[in-house]
Order: C-alpha cells, then structure tokens, then sequence
C-alpha cells in the first residue's frame, strides 16, 4: 500500500471513534493497541513490536526497521446497574450498559537509519452512557457523550545505540453531548410524568505535544519515558430545552407569598434564561507514563508500567449561558492525580505465536459519593488480561487482546440544595474488552 493511500485512511478514519468509558480511570481510553491489551498495557512505552508505539512510545519507532502499518478495533462493552438506598426523586432503578467501538490506525516510515517519521489517528479519551428517562437519577444524567479524535505526527531520532528521541504534535477534536431531565415542579412533586428535558451540545479543537525517551541498556532490558500533554478545550455550543405542559406560565403549584406565582411560572422563565449559546473550559490531564521491558530467559519477557495523570486539572466544569453568563449546568467531579500499575509478562519461541498475560490496577481520580457522577460512575478498578500474536508471514501479522475490568462498588449520594433532590444508592460496574489488530510491514 502506497503511502499516500494510507495517510488518506488515516484522515477517513478519524470521525469513526465512538468511544466508551474502558480501561483507565474515568473518561481516559488506553485501548489504542490490542497487542498492548493483551498484557494489561504493561511495557506501553518499552515493549516496540508494531506501529501502535506511534502513540505508546514515540520515540521508540526507531527500533522499526521497515515502513511500518497497522490498522486496529476495540469493543469496549461496559455495564454499571444502579441500586437505590433510598433517593426522593420517584422513578426506576436503572443501568447504563453501553458498548462502544475505538478504532485506531498508525503509520511508521524510516526517513534513515536514525530518524523515523510516524502518524496516528485514535481515540484517548471518551465516554458513553445511557439511562432511561424515568429513572431516578434523571435530573443528573439520561445521556452522555463525549469523542475526543486525535491526529498526532511524531518524529524520532536515535541518538546513539542506547538512546532515541521523540517529540511529536497531536490535533484533537472534542464533540459532547449531555441529556437529563428537569424536574418541572421545582422539587415540589417530582415525577417522570411531569418532567422537562435538556440537551447541551458542544464541540473544540486544540494541538498539544508529547516528549519521549528510549533506552536500551543492552539486548534484554529496555525503558520508555513519555510525557503527554493535556488538551484544553473552550467548548461552545447550545442549550435546548423541551417543556413539559406543567412548566408554562400559569401550571403547577403555587409558591411564594401570592397564588400567582406558580412552579411552572418559575420554571418557564427559568428555562428561558438558560437556552441558547452555552460554553464551557474544559482541561484534560497531562500524563506521564514509565516503562521497563526485561528478557528473563529465551522465551519469557516482562513487562511493567507506571502512569501518572494528572487530574486535579478537573475539578468543576462550568456550563455557562453565552449571553447573560448564568450557569446552565456544572459538572461538579473534584479530581485528584492518580496512578495505573500494570505487570505483563510474553512469551515467544521457535513458531508463529507470541503469548501475552497481564494485571493492572487504575486508582480512580475521585471515590467520594457526594461527588460521584452517573455520567461517570468511576471507581477503582483491577483488570486482567490475555492475549496473543500470529505472524502469517515475516511482514503479516495478527494481534488479538482480551481484558476483563472488576470495578469496586461505587457509591453515589448527591443532594440537590436547590431543589431537594436527592440520589442515594450504589452502582456495580465491569467492563469487558476485545481488541483486533492487523500488522503490515512493506
């Protein structure tokens, strides 16, 4: 294949994304390389087998000695089943049980026998989840979704025969969407029956970079060192609104001092206020990711990371009305850094396969209930995995991963100070993840 054709797919290829809540913590995607979900993304950034290292280990594509391409999908199947404790807000119990699909292409030329040239197309961050209309946890959440594509160039340079070097650009386009309910009595009575809707759209683009190291203190150990960094977005789209007969002038309870005051008189005029124009600021976390490869003996290797993210750069997303600057909605998630272990073990002989095992534990960036978000129902989270790699040929080959995410319970307790509201209860969550990758060298 031509490379031109292939940059084309890239390109093609970048609005598929439709990604899913997976293996990282809270909104973070890891699933960018089937071979690397085979061993719970241990060795990400010091394990160099394919073109997926364009994002994994930039500056290790030095080690790959051939124009290089490969082209992956991950299911990302991933369930949190609602347990009410006690919430005041009517309605059903509820579970998000979304399956989300991440594509991701990479492209890796040599330009000479020290420098090399790589593109990407992926998904690093997203989520998806859906719950119906009338359950109780309506006000919060109904529908999320979030993509973020990423088109990322890099470029390596090999210092000398232990060290390389990467540094590369990445364009990343975000698009959201949030859907929820409005309670239209204003927490006076409320019910699905009666209840308005919200949908709030939004969409940005930004560049950032990454730096990368590779070292290779001999044959059998190698280390990888990358540092990415976080997007930030200035998000702008519109707030819509659709009213249910109980919020217009005139409708509902009467309060204040006087009956003409109604609940649907406040919540009409509420609504109006909050429609049209919306932006907001959103900064995602920087990450820093060590890597250790080591050769036990002729046939074993393994593998381990340890990645920093950096969080705390989220803590209150504030959907603001463009116009007269009153708050929409906001987003309260307090995030603290966190850390991902991984340990990851392959192994390889005299024959077309190469086995892969891992473990991996993801500290969630936020566990307290007042806190937690049904849009994001996060919590620790252990995963283990399997996978393998089949070469049909010197320059074909196949990469097939398998992980299974134990996510601890989550427990969830909001209070509404406004309305009264309040949700109380627990989510149990796993995560299932299969990926498919094929391998080209030319």
């Amino acid at each position: 294949m031509e490379n031109k054709t292939i940059l084309s797919t890239l390109i093609a290829c970048a609005g598929l994304s439709l990604p899913l809540a997976s293996y990282a913590g809270s909104f973070q995607i890891l699933e960018q390389s089937p071979a690397q979900l085979g061993k719970s993304f241990a060795g990400t950034a010091s394990d160099v087998s394919d073109a997926t290292s364009v994002f994994f280990s930039p500056a290790g594509i030095t080690q790959l000695d051939a124009p290089s391409f490969s082209v992956g999908g991950n299911a990302i199947a991933a369930e949190a089943k609602f347990k009410d404790s006690g919430s005041n807000t009517k309605g059903i119990t509820s579970a998000t049980d979304e399956t989300g699909y991440v594509p991701n292409l990479y492209l890796v030329t040599p330009i000479s026998e020290e420098i090399a040239f790589g593109l990407g197309v992926n998904a690093p961050f997203g989520l998806a989840s859906r719950y119906d209309n009338a359950w109780m946890g309506r006000y919060l959440a109904t529908n999320s979704e979030l993509e973020v594509v990423n088109l990322g160039a890099v470029l390596a340079v090999q210092i000398n025969r232990h060290w390389s070097l990467g540094m590369g650009v990445d364009y990343q386009r975000a698009t959201v969407t949030l859907e929820s309910q409005v309670d239209s009595t204003l927490g006076i009575n409320p019910s699905p029956t009666t209840d308005s809707s919200a949908i709030i759209t939004g969409e940005d683009s930004d560049v950032s970079a990454n730096v990368s190291f590779y070292f290779a203190p001999s044959e059998s150990t190698s280390l990888g060192l990358v540092w990415r960094q976080g997007a930030s977005f200035d998000m702008r789209g519109a707030a819509r609104f659709s009213l249910n007969p109980m919020c217009s002038p005139g409708a509902g309870y009467p309060v204040g001092q006087g009956p003409a005051i109604t609940s649907g008189t406040l919540c009409a005029g509420s609504l109006a206020a909050l429609a049209g124009d919306v932006e907001a600021k959103v900064q995602l976390p920087s990450i820093v990711t060590l890597s250790i490869s080591q050769q036990l003996t002729q046939h074993w290797q393994i593998h381990g990371d340890i990645a920093w993210t950096e969080w705390s750069k989220i803590q209150t997303v504030n959907i603001i009305n463009s116009n007269n600057q009153r708050s929409v909605n906001q987003l309260q998630l307090h995030y603290d850094d966190s850390l991902r272990y991984s340990l990851g073990f392959s192994h390889s002989s005299n024959s077309p396969w190469i086995w892969r095992f891992g473990i991996g534990f993801d500290k969630a960036p936020q566990t307290a209930a007042e806190f937690t978000n049904p849009r994001i129902p996060d919590q620790d989270r252990i995963g283990l995995s399997a996978g393998f790699n089949y070469a049909f040929s010197t320059d074909v080959s196949m990469d097939v991963g398998y992980s299974y995410l134990k996510v601890d319970s989550i427990a969830i307790d909001n209070r509404d100070k406004v309305t009264g509201h309040h949700l109380r209860g627990t989510f149990a969550a796993n995560v299932h993840l299969l990926g498919v990758q094929a391998n080209w060298k030319f």
